[in-house]
């Protein structure tokens, strides 16, 4: 290194520049899966399927409900 302190002050920065970018570069590029060694990946998925199974129950109970609405006035049903 040089004896001049400017000199060796920027090549410092520059080191700790190109060491933060190398660490926001691999968190940039990490997937999902590998951050944290895949634990909040899982809840995430657990929690979509969560929120899928309640979205499923309650398409199903509108359109029920919906068909019972529009089909189950027996006032209006002649027998004979």
């Amino acid at each position: 290194m040089s004896d001049n302190w400017v000199v060796q002050n920027l090549q410092n920065a520059l080191e700790t520049w190109n060491e933060k970018l190398a660490e926001i570069w691999q968190l940039i590029t990490t997937t999902p899966q590998s951050f944290k060694g895949g634990g909040i990946w899982a809840v995430i998925v657990n929690i979509n399927g969560a929120v899928q199974a309640i979205g499923l129950a309650l398409l199903v109970l509108f359109f029920v409900v919906g068909m019972v609405r529009t089909c189950g006035s027996f006032s209006d049903v002649n027998f004979c």
